[in-house]
């Protein structure tokens, strides 16, 4: 999960791990992390950094892995293998549901007519300001984000995380907002 190239590199990524960590445990987040009745063992977690430190093939693999439903807020996705793997969850009769900015619709590479044209349910954050979020929400169990854009820049170049959280008080919470982006959004 964390590579680097140098031990200094270690040492600073292990750093800003237990930075995050102690920053959620004692923001009002921390709350939301507590295990309830739903959750014997607590919260778990996977963290990810890129350039190719696992983040395309975790999402993949949650992709791959839903059972009931997949609901994403998202910036943009240009990765063609998230758009097949989307498109295939739709098809295994998973409900896929999105919501993307309404600028990136026709970037270069986008996957949204694909995901369309596919049967995806996409809507597009018509409202002021971007959606920059990238989320998703796997099952209503486990939220999927982070800096991490679905985009080869995102997996190949730029410097991004993506954490993956194993909870389903801090999915409920993902799970209301999408929703309410959701509701507030254009076919």
């Amino acid at each position: 999960m964390l590579k680097t190239k140098s031990p200094k590199g270690a040492i600073i990524a292990s750093f800003l791990v237990l930075v995050v960590i102690l920053a959620v445990s004692w923001s009002p987040i921390s709350r939301l992390l507590v295990p309830g009745p739903d959750s014997s063992e607590g919260p778990s977690y996977e963290i990810y950094f890129s350039p190719k430190g696992g983040c395309q093939a975790t999402l993949l693999n949650w992709i791959r892995k839903a059972n009931q439903s997949i609901h994403v807020m998202i910036f943009s996705v240009t990765l063609n293998s998230v758009g097949d793997e989307l498109v295939a969850a739709h098809r295994r009769g998973i409900d896929v549901r999105m919501v993307m900015d309404k600028n990136e619709v026709n970037a270069a590479g986008s996957e949204y007519g694909k995901l369309k044209a596919r049967g995806v349910a996409v809507r597009l954050h018509t409202t002021e300001g971007t959606m920059h979020n990238k989320v998703a929400i796997i099952d209503g169990e486990a939220v999927i984000t982070g800096s991490f854009n679905w985009t080869n820049d995102g997996e190949n170049s730029n410097d991004e995380n993506m954490i993956v959280i194993r909870n389903k008080g801090v999915a409920g919470a993902y799970e209301t907002e999408f929703q309410r982006l959701w509701n507030r959004s254009a076919p």
